[in-house]
């Protein structure tokens, strides 16, 4: 299973305004059809996905139909916005640095999630990926994640 790592920046007012820059950044690159980043809003409304780590991120996903292939977007934003927790959704965390998923397979999709949260519990990783370029942050995520 190979997948692509596109990270881009942004800036957004909220959780939903940063998972639709990455459906659009995913979408622009001929991954995902066009209606993803509202299905991942969706669905991020009734399944919050914000990660309480010591450094917090957002991990917003959609199992969908239009995925052409596994990528995953990390967006790396200017000022942080506030996800609701995915372990408590009356919780919430800041986070300036969301992962879309875009997994195209159900049977790889929660292997995805697993890996994704063992990378994310590491503050030192973390970091790594803010401070990289954005081609280096890719080549990164793909040397640690596959």
């Amino acid at each position: 299973m190979a997948t692509r790592y596109l990270v881009i920046n942004g800036s957004a007012e909220d959780s939903e305004g940063a998972i639709r820059l990455c459906g659009e950044a995913l979408y622009k690159e001929g991954i995902v059809m066009k209606d993803f980043g509202t299905l991942c809003v969706e669905r991020e409304k009734d399944f919050p996905t914000g990660l309480p780590t010591e450094i917090p991120t957002a991990i917003p996903h959609v199992k969908a139909e239009g995925i052409r292939e596994n990528a995953i977007c990390f967006l790396k934003l200017d000022k942080p916005v506030v996800f609701r927790r995915l372990d408590d959704d009356t919780e919430e965390v800041e986070t300036d640095m969301v992962f879309n998923l875009a997994i195209k397979n159900p049977e790889e999709h929660l292997m995805v999630l697993q890996n994704m949260m063992m990378f994310l519990n590491d503050p030192e990783v973390l970091l790594k990926c803010r401070t990289l370029s954005n081609e280096e942050t890719a080549a990164y995520l793909q040397e640690q994640l596959g």
